[in-house]
């Protein structure tokens, strides 16, 4: 699973507050990460055709194609996860053109970011990433820490008002 030859990567907690993202896509793994960016109060512009039923409510939806036009420097994140391997592609490449940070959703290769899943707790957080090695141990990994999160960050919550 790991590739012994590539350090590991950095990662970086950011402060995504009224940030722009723009998502391209409307399926499951789109509303996936607008949940998560909605989440950290980031200013979500979505794009797609069709957006599935639990996509969450966004900034700005605009129900079509992706155009190079939606794509501009003033985005912080992009967000490639359409069900098309050359627009996801496109996007990419327009996006390093721009030198924005990417994360592609079906190539890994391309993701100059990846996606973690994120634990939280209030204001306190972690997350957990495989590169995009493999998903379901990011998942279960999460799992596992969701449960005791909570436990841990009151039990040192506790300690500290002694």
């Amino acid at each position: 699973m790991n590739d012994a030859n590539r350090p590991p990567f950095f990662p970086m907690m950011i402060n995504l507050s009224g940030q722009r993202v723009l998502i391209v896509g409307g399926g499951n793994v789109a509303s996936r990460r607008a949940f998560t960016l909605k989440k950290c109060s980031a200013e979500i512009v979505a794009v797609s055709p069709k957006f599935s039923r639990d996509f969450p409510p966004v900034a700005k939806r605009i129900e079509r194609e992706f155009d190079s036009s939606d794509l501009t420097p003033d985005f912080s994140l992009v967000i490639a996860a359409t069900n098309d391997r050359i627009t996801n592609h496109k996007i990419f490449l327009m996006a390093a053109d721009m030198n924005l940070p990417v994360n592609v959703a079906d190539c890994k290769e391309e993701c100059t970011f990846f996606f973690p899943s994120m634990i939280d707790f209030g204001s306190v957080c972690a997350s957990v990433c495989s590169a995009g090695e493999s998903p379901s141990l990011t998942h279960r990994l999460s799992e596992r820490l969701r449960k005791v999160w909570p436990i841990w960050i009151t039990e040192e919550n506790t300690h500290k008002i002694r």
